[in-house]
């Protein structure tokens, strides 16, 4: 939510319009770089929508991204007989209801950033407690405590943004307190030290280490940097940005900047004394390169070193050459390692670098280290120096390890914790902020050495705030797609071919490329060819993203499509696994259909001994008698699942 300051006690009515068009049209341009938003007028102000109509990771890093750009180009904005514009902005997160054709959105996130907005002073962003946790330690922050707002129930934490922080890296901004301890990477890491020893015994090696999203690279360098750098090594760091994918040298640029600590408003004299104290007295370089760097880094220098009329190409070549010849200079004065983060964000001209860095590294004593993403297609995997490193998920039990070290060995009730390991599929990430969501719910307490449920009842595991933006953004990349898997996830973590194209509104061609699409998406996974075809999640958490994406009434309306599907092409269903149409039926709020189908699954369970699972069907179908009249039908229904209850 942006606004600016009132200014219609100045102008007549044409002037106004004149300058909130110049507004609006700054606003735009720096939101568009952030894509995949919804711009609108909103009274005196605009709003502007992200993860909506796509989704991204980092949604609130890229609105503080976006709000800090707005700043800057009104601080640089001169209206005519007017001087400068002011801005106030507020940012808040949270799930909305988007109206349809994009004309508006409901929710309390907007009522929360609109008053956000209003307490901020001029050219500040005040954002919510929320959005400062999921920012993490990307920006520096003013603390403006409990705040009782207008229109706002509960008392809100708020922050002043009050710049970018220092932060080298993604992984240091999301984990600024202590890190999770490494669990289950104990080969992984050796092989990184086999490798760091070939390179210092004069053989550059590189490793391409590529996993999912939250797989645990960042995590496995941040371990192998704590080991070299207590043996004394040096770190050159290089962190890659989806911000800057266009940007040529960018993380190389990024790193001299944070290395060198240029600041803005820094002379240009004095950020090239600093280059040449670090390229001719450190790396013993000649002069001559401190040109090449300078002019990369957008430092004016041809007032020290005169103009020069090389052609654009030859200047090109000669940058890169002083870069790889400073990162050679730099390993030969003492033992590095090079770090190379999310190269599937490497802008081109930098991936140029690598590959020359790379070529020649072999004969400097260097290892590289480059973290990717599957969908990543490197170019040096025929390198005989080069080897490729996929980070597999964790085995259950290192799962259970790794809750175990967050809840400091205090154990979770057990069917909490077989929620969190089935849920998580092995994604250290996941299992990591599932478990942390659990113990700041408040549903469950620490009884001695133990969990236990706060209210007697059990707790259900969501997807945490810190995730969801991740796991939409997987989705909302493959329209239409993402209408499949919602489908697909109201039928459940694993559904038929032919269900779902009984369910799905999609011709049968449309249906057959959307379902390959999501298995090549590494969204899920395919058993059989259609019309024989099973198709599965590859995560739960995948599955609970795209469900929560659907609005209530469309889940309802699926629900029942769902359970007319399951009965024609199943009717078995109803004599075996009675509750698997039971639960559909109850979504689609079919309460009549639902009722006897759980008294029978509750029955099958109870001829089982399978008592816990009895309990928790005729539980299923008590809740639904709430629902409906008064009657004889009802009483009797009533009465049967009592006696079945009281039995088991």
């Amino acid at each position: 939510m942006v606004g600016f300051t009132e200014l219609a006690s100045r102008l007549d009515p044409e002037e106004l319009q004149s300058i909130v068009q110049v507004y609006e049209d700054t606003c735009a341009a720096s939101i568009t770089r952030y894509e995949g938003y919804v711009f609108q007028r909103l009274g005196d102000g605009v709003v502007a929508f992200f993860g909506y109509p796509l989704a991204h990771e980092g949604e609130a890093e890229r609105a503080v991204r976006a709000g800090l750009d707005i700043i800057d180009a009104f601080a640089n904005l001169d209206v005519l007989d007017i001087g400068q514009l002011q801005v106030r902005i507020g940012i808040a997160t949270g799930l909305v209801v988007v109206a349809s054709a994009e004309k508006g959105a409901v929710g309390e996130t907007m009522n929360l950033a609109s008053r956000l907005q209003n307490i901020a002073q001029v050219n500040t962003i005040v954002v919510s407690e929320r959005v400062q946790r999921l920012a993490g330690g990307s920006f520096n922050y003013e603390d403006l405590g409990e705040l009782t707002l207008k229109g706002i129930a509960r008392p809100t934490h708020a922050y002043n943004v009050s710049g970018v922080s220092e932060v080298a890296s993604r992984f240091e901004a999301a984990h600024s307190e202590d890190l999770t301890p490494l669990v289950g990477r104990e080969q992984e890491l050796g092989l990184l030290m086999e490798r760091w020893q070939l390179s210092q015994d004069g053989e550059g090696q590189v490793v391409l280490l590529s996993g999912e999203p939250g797989i645990g690279k960042s995590r496995m360098l941040s371990a192998l940097r704590e080991r070299l750098e207590g043996r004394g090594a040096q770190t050159l760091r290089y962190q890659c940005s989806p911000y800057y994918i266009n940007s040529a040298f960018w993380p190389i640029t990024d790193r001299f900047e944070r290395a060198l600590q240029l600041r803005r408003d820094e002379t240009p004299d004095l950020k090239l004394d600093k280059l040449e104290a670090l390229i001719v007295g450190h790396c013993e370089r000649p002069l001559g390169d401190v040109r090449f760097i300078a002019s990369m880094l957008s430092v004016l220098c041809d007032d020290r070193y005169g103009a020069i009329t090389m052609p654009p190409e030859k200047y090109k070549d000669e940058t890169l050459r002083a870069l790889i010849d400073l990162i050679e200079a730099a390993s030969n004065k003492q033992p590095c390692v090079m770090i190379f983060e999310d190269a599937h964000w490497a802008d081109p001209t930098t991936l140029e670098v690598l590959d020359l860095l790379i070529d020649r590294v072999r004969t400097i004593p260097l290892l590289i280290v480059i973290t990717h993403r599957p969908e990543f297609e490197n170019r040096w995997s025929d390198h005989g120096h080069v080897i490729s490193l996929n980070l597999a998920k964790l085995t259950r039990a290192q799962s259970s390890a790794m809750v175990s070290r967050i809840t400091a060995k205090t154990a979770l009730p057990g069917d909490l914790l077989e929620q969190i390991l089935s849920r998580t599929d092995g994604v250290p990430l996941f299992v990591e902020e599932l478990t942390i969501a659990v113990l700041e719910s408040g549903e469950i307490r620490k009884v001695g050495n133990r969990y236990e449920y706060a209210g007697g009842a059990h707790h259900s595991v969501t997807i945490p705030a810190t995730l969801r933006d991740s796991l939409m953004s997987r989705l909302d990349r493959f329209m239409p797609v993402k209408e499949i898997a919602q489908i697909g996830a109201a039928i459940g973590r694993e559904f038929s071919y032919e269900v779902i194209g009984d369910v799905s509104p999609l011709p049968q061609a449309q249906l057959d490329d959307a379902l390959a699409q999501l298995t090549e998406s590494g969204l899920a996974f395919r058993r059989g060819r259609p019309p024989d075809a099973t198709y599965t999640f590859k995560h739960a958490l995948v599955q609970d993203a795209a469900y929560d994406s659907l609005l209530k009434s469309k889940r309802q309306e699926l629900h029942g499509k769902i359970a007319a599907a399951i009965e024609a092409r199943f009717p078995n269903v109803k004599s075996t696994e009675p509750e698997v149409l039971a639960h559909h039926l109850t979504v689609a709020n079919d309460c009549g259909g639902a009722i006897p189908l759980w008294l029978k699954a509750g029955e099958l369970a109870l001829k089982r001994m399978a008592l816990t699972e009895t309990i928790a069907h005729l539980d299923h179908g008590l809740g639904l008698i709430a629902r409906i009249p008064h009657s004889r039908d009802r009483d009797g229904s009533e009465l049967s699942l009592r006696v079945r209850l009281g039995t088991a």
